[in-house]
């Protein structure tokens, strides 16, 4: 618990020497609704699928999974950096398959430069299902919960 209080205090301490006043404010009511209650699968699926993904914030997303892949790789748990790859990989085919459908080409480009029309493809055809928006949803939070079990990310501080 003391890590985790010196973890606070350094946010803290960061935002107030950014000047970000708002987002100190913010911090500081979270953590009153939210004391104890350590990592919430729950809020990193929201932050995926109903931020990044439909407001097409795939840096962010990158960032996120960064963030796990940097503390995973020096878990002892090889599986779970090896099972984080392959969930980038489908998070990354989700976010494509999002801006696909959206028509937002601008943001596909980078993604697809050889394949004008990805979802008739049959290598890629899949990835447009439903069945495989919800089987990617739930091992996503299968795989946070699973994460947020067996590490101590904060330990690290």
């Amino acid at each position: 618990m003391e890590k985790m209080q010196h973890a606070k205090e350094l946010v803290r301490e960061f935002l107030v020497f950014r000047g970000f006043t708002n987002t100190l404010e913010s911090y500081e009511a979270e953590l009153r609704t939210n004391i104890g209650k350590g990592f919430e699968v729950d809020k990193i699926l929201d932050l995926i699928f109903s931020l990044y993904v439909p407001k097409f914030h795939a840096d962010s997303l990158l960032v996120l999974l960064g963030f796990f892949k940097h503390y995973l790789s020096s878990s002892s748990d090889a599986s779970l950096a090896s099972t984080l790859s392959k969930l980038e990989a489908s998070l990354l085919r989700f976010y494509v398959v999002h801006v696909v459908q959206c028509n937002r080409k601008d943001k596909v480009v980078d993604f697809f430069t050889l394949y004008k029309n990805p979802h008739l493809d049959p290598e890629f055809r899949v990835f447009f299902s439903k069945e495989w928006y919800h089987a990617l949803h739930l091992s996503s939070g299968n795989f946070f919960s699973k994460v947020f079990n067996a590490t101590h990310i904060l330990h690290r501080v």
